[in-house]
């Protein structure tokens, strides 16, 4: 992976992906991915030591902003997903517990192993921009340190982003279809680990690799359906 092209495409964003999945999950988990089980405490104890984090972070707090801004432009109902006080924060969580270990499946398919070396190196280049690392790992609902698991993720990105044939221009034709050919890959790599969610979490969409939230329907009686 040449450095030019490191350098023209770390800046993108970590894909944000929530993921969930049908069937049964055990009581006490938050998700199964393959045969890696989140529990709900995890969740929570990651959480908790990730919400005043980021309420402590002036950079985290203004990204956080404009993600918060750009979501809502799209959906709507996500506010209180964005809202870091509000219960349904964790989602934001964990999606990025699962995207992390969704990575390391991407990177297997797709014979990609990052060296210390190359997550090192693009540990120093998150931190030359004015959202370090370390901010940027609380945008993604995560505890500082976890920083470098994210920063992990980043550079299978990159490889894979790289093997597609993106070059150093992030609107190039080469590019847009290196992007797509990565969510590809993560697709694939969700439905090889068949993600199971608990629901109260929210429901998997495979088709857009994200978690919708919750929606509570009407029974067919209540609305009048029959």
């Amino acid at each position: 992976m040449k450095k030019s092209r490191i350098t023209a495409l770390a800046v993108l964003p970590l894909s944000a992906v929530l993921l969930s999945g049908c069937g049964q999950v055990r009581a006490g988990a938050a998700a199964l991915v393959g045969d890696d089980r989140i529990t709900v405490s995890t969740l929570n104890r990651t959480v908790n030591e990730w919400q005043p984090q980021i309420l402590a972070d002036p950079q985290a707090n203004a990204a956080w902003d404009d993600e918060l801004k750009k979501e809502l432009l799209l959906d709507p109902d996500k506010l209180s997903e964005l809202d870091v006080r509000s219960p349904a924060s964790p989602r934001r969580t964990l999606n990025s517990m699962i995207y992390l270990r969704l990575a390391d499946r991407a990177a297997k398919d797709n014979g990609i192993e990052p060296s210390e070396g190359q997550v090192s190196q693009v540990i120093d280049l998150l931190n030359q921009n004015p959202t370090n690392l370390a901010s940027r790992t609380l945008v993604y609902g995560l505890p500082t340190d976890r920083g470098r698991d994210v920063a992990r993720a980043k550079v299978i990105e990159l490889m894979l982003l790289d093997r597609f044939g993106a070059d150093q221009s992030t609107r190039s034709p080469a590019t847009q279809q290196a992007i797509k050919s990565l969510s590809d890959a993560f697709t694939n790599a969700a439905r090889e680990l068949k993600i199971r969610l608990n629901p109260r979490y929210g429901v998997y969409d495979p088709t857009r690799i994200t978690i919708d939230p919750v929606v509570y329907r009407l029974s067919a009686y209540e609305s009048g359906v029959r």
